[in-house]
């Protein structure tokens, strides 16, 4: 985690006589999203017969099928001089009021935005191509500028500019598109590619964890992510754990960290990596806790530090404990990650703890709340009508108990026992269970305890073919003292 900067930088492609061979490098700037948009209406016919724009959107396909950035390319102009957070391109005299270098054939002007982690996004890109030039359109060996009825070629001349809009720089080592001076080189090299995709692919080389809604003990250490090796780019070499999570309905999620002396940033963002909340309390004490109002969707919450220690008693490296909760308006789908048993029924299951007879949903609670457990089942079509039954399973302290027909949660070993039926029955479309009516831990003395439920169903005729969910609904009481 870093403090934030808003900085320019213009990049240029120049041409000279002498032919030499260079290619790209990056700083890690870039496109949150791995997408943008370009507005590019160019007039005019080069003289081989191809439009400015033809050759300007054959440019930016060729990014598009060979790499994993999306350019999207929307026929309007738009003024390059005025900063109206759009990208654009035109041939022009000047930089806007500026000359362009001697050597110089194009301009790209990048202006970023301020990034929580890692360098700064790219938030507009503008293509400024010297005007002055004489431009055709034509592949092959480049007919070098400054000689008489001679041309350069416009096409390659945007497609390294269209590098820099991505975020490649220059590198004077390997064949490039990317190498700073104009080559025969007019498409895409192995080199070009390889940049781009590392540059928007950080992602892959981080272990993403499935986020366990209850309590995760976990540490930050080696052999962590870094944020560098996540953002590709930058010099913060802070450890960073990521955990991926789905809502299925509008939700208000809180996190909260506790260690014995981890300087601890918590962070939600969605997988674009646009940065939703952030706690970055550099108050007394280590840990954090995080609360942010969130839509349904696909999420990551990351667990970071600071890239330089703040606090004397507080550590860059070390262990903490995460509790994960959440309340929303509706039951929680368990089917997010898919069926567990058999991946092609058409089943669907929901969980629900509510302490106020369903206003709200969640799955931490005070001993003193009086809650209702419930799951239903959407009985796969081809089940339905026929005789079975439904298991009720919590997982806590390690041990499996089944709910039985009475009402009551058994131990369960999975190796010796047989499934323990809650309920026996011919099936209906939805099926509702009960799992505890009423129940406030501090009457059977519970201060503090963790469980994961799970649901599925079985037919008479398969007794030992569960179908079921893959994450589990969680309930997590805590003290009323340690729940606020």
């Amino acid at each position: 985690m870093k403090t934030n900067l808003i900085r320019l930088i213009i990049t240029v492609l120049v041409v000279y006589l002498n032919p030499n061979i260079y290619s790209y490098q990056f700083k890690g700037n870039k496109w949150i999203g791995g997408e943008t948009t370009i507005y590019a209406d160019i007039p005019g016919i080069s003289n081989s017969g191809i439009a400015w724009n033809a050759a300007f959107l054959g440019a930016a396909l060729e990014w598009n099928a060979k790499t994993v950035f999306d350019l999207k390319v929307l026929p309007i102009y738009r003024d390059p001089c005025i900063a109206d957070g759009l990208n654009s391109i035109k041939f022009a005299a000047d930089l806007c009021g500026q000359e362009f270098g001697e050597a110089t054939l194009a301009v790209t002007v990048l202006k970023y935005k301020e990034q929580q982690l890692g360098p700064d996004a790219i938030g507009e890109a503008d293509i400024f191509v010297r005007g002055d030039i004489l431009f055709d359109v034509y592949d092959g060996e480049l007919q070098k500028a400054g000689r008489p009825a001679q041309t350069v070629d416009f096409k390659r001349t945007v497609l390294h500019e269209l590098g820099h809009v991505i975020g490649l720089d220059h590198e004077e080592r390997l064949s490039a598109v990317m190498q700073p001076e104009l080559s025969d080189i007019f498409s895409l090299q192995p080199d070009d590619i390889a940049g781009a995709n590392k540059l928007y692919t950080g992602i892959s080389s981080c272990n993403v964890k499935a986020l366990k809604f209850g309590k995760t003990v976990d540490s930050l250490n080696m052999p962590d992510c870094t944020v560098r090796e996540l953002t590709v780019g930058g010099s913060d070499d802070s450890f960073i754990d990521l955990y991926r999570f789905k809502t299925s309905a509008p939700a208000l999620v809180d996190f909260a960290i506790e260690s014995d002396g981890l300087e601890s940033v918590l962070i939600i963002a969605d997988t674009d990596l646009n940065y939703i909340a952030i706690d970055s309390d550099i108050s007394d004490g280590c840990d954090a806790r995080l609360e942010a109002q969130v839509a349904a969707g696909d999420y990551f919450l990351m667990v970071n530090t600071f890239d330089k220690q703040i606090k004397q008693q507080c550590q860059l490296v070390g262990g903490y404990e995460l509790t994960a909760s959440y309340s929303s308006r509706s039951p929680v789908d368990l089917n997010l990650e898919g069926n567990k048993g058999n991946p092609e029924f058409n089943s669907k299951f929901f969980g629900a703890i509510t302490a106020n007879k369903g206003e709200t949903y969640g799955n931490l609670f005070s001993t003193r709340d009086s809650l209702n457990i419930s799951a239903s089942i959407a009985i796969d079509p081809s089940h339905r009508g026929k005789d079975g039954f439904i298991a009720v399973a919590a997982v806590t302290g390690g041990k499996i108990m089944l709910l039985n027909e009475e009402g009551q949660f058994v131990e369960f070993s999975s190796a010796v026992d047989p499934i323990i039926p809650a309920i026996r029955k011919n099936f209906e479309e939805v099926e509702t269970i009960d799992i505890a009516r009423d129940l406030v831990a501090e009457e059977f003395k519970i201060k503090e305890i963790v469980v994961d439920f799970f649901v599925g169903y079985g037919l008479s005729v398969a007794p030992g073919r569960i179908y079921s969910h893959d994450k589990p609904f969680n309930l997590t009481i805590k003290a009323l003292s340690d729940k606020n």
